[in-house]
């Protein structure tokens, strides 16, 4: 079983700790409005615990029991157990009584604060449970989005990814039902922007931008487009440089700099793409503007290092490599790159101090490995 699946597993057994069921006696008349459903046999209901304690201290409608609370249960169990073996004759009563699950349950979800957030995303599984398409995959999905900010404002982080997760997972499936959907690529716009996919992010506003008929929202994504532009031209251009075609890549980089030169993140990668194209002082200089900007940052330090090693500036990388390993202790590329530099400084012991350290992390780490021959060929 996925982490997911048992994450959710858990989550929603958990909230079946919250029924409990009364009794309704064949014959018995559920009434709302001029609506009404008479049992054609006794059937257990379901109420959640603290609704029943509520309603039999003030005895409302149906026994001391109130009819809202009974649908509140229905919706409940539905939403925690999809193949619930009274889950027909539930849906029955809401029919009966005149309830459209998919009305009542967006309504519902709509006036729940966020200290009701697990009822939302048990209202917007309900929903899932019944019948799935691209509205109820929406509605769910928006449920656990919901959930996931509110985990992450909260601090839990793990917790927040599996909503944030399935949210998304729900969106795309409404929009494997419906390509046409437009609220699903409004929200999953954003949620590539938030990730940082700004490629991604443009193509699914550009979609929304089609089949939107809603005014306020095709102008406020028209907006987030043009703000997008030059972060889908940072992306492009790194993706150019981490497959290999490091001059196209700076082509579209560079002329960024002038704007953004305090964005370490495109210096980095500039960074990376004179080192690919071997052009290491330029490099060099670009890796330490990052670290000017943002100190510490442990992938500049290694690609400098790398560029000192390239420019036999040996005993320079040995002291950037061995920051590293005090930093980064558990990484083996950072303990290999420091037994090179040790190598050509001509510290053998030092190396071999370096690779054994390297391979017990990793006892696979083809480079330590091969390191390692070297160095023994030197005996």
């Amino acid at each position: 079983m996925k982490k997911s699946d048992k994450f959710f597993n858990e989550f929603f057994d958990k909230q079946k700790d919250e029924i409990s069921f009364i009794t309704l006696k064949k014959n018995a008349k559920i009434k709302l409005g001029s609506s009404e459903h008479i049992a054609n046999k006794e059937i257990a209901v379901p109420i959640r615990v603290n609704s029943l304690i509520s309603d039999i201290q003030n005895q409302d409608e149906y026994d001391g029991i109130s009819i809202g609370n009974i649908i509140d249960g229905i919706i409940y169990v539905l939403g925690t157990e999809k193949e619930f073996v009274l889950k027909e004759e539930y849906l029955k009563i809401l029919k009966d009584l005149k309830i459209d699950l998919v009305s009542y349950v967006i309504h519902c979800i709509n006036q729940f604060d966020d200290k009701k957030l697990n009822d939302v995303v048990v209202y917007g599984k309900s929903l899932i449970n019944v019948v799935e398409n691209e509205k109820t995959a929406f509605v769910y999905a928006s449920s656990l989005e919901r959930k996931a900010i509110e985990s992450l404002n909260s601090d839990l982080s793990d917790t927040a990814k599996y909503f944030m997760n399935e949210a998304v997972k729900y969106f795309e499936k409404s929009l494997n039902y419906d390509d046409k959907f437009a609220l699903s690529y409004y929200k999953l716009g954003f949620y590539y922007k938030n990730n940082q996919q700004y490629i991604k992010a443009k193509l699914f506003w550009e979609q929304q931008q089609e089949f939107d008929d809603d005014a306020v929202r095709i102008d406020e994504i028209r907006n987030e487009i043009e703000q997008l532009d030059v972060y889908v031209r940072y992306e492009t251009g790194y993706n150019l440089i981490l497959n290999s075609e490091a001059q196209k890549g700076l082509d579209i980089l560079l002329p960024l700099v002038e704007d953004y030169s305090g964005w370490w993140n495109l210096l980095f990668f500039i960074g990376l793409g004179y080192r690919s194209l071997g052009e290491y002082e330029i490099a060099e200089k670009y890796f330490e503007n990052v670290l000017k900007i943002e100190e510490g940052q442990i992938h500049a330090i290694n690609e400098l290092g790398l560029c000192k090693m390239c420019l036999e500036k040996y005993e320079e990388a040995k002291e950037l490599f061995t920051m590293l390993a005090a930093m980064d202790p558990k990484n083996s590329e950072i303990l290999c790159n420091k037994a090179s530099a040790n190598l050509y400084l001509g510290n053998k012991e030092e190396a071999e101090r370096d690779i054994e350290k390297a391979l017990k992390i990793n006892p696979e780490d083809e480079i330590a490995i091969e390191i390692k021959r070297m160095i023994e060929s030197l005996d």
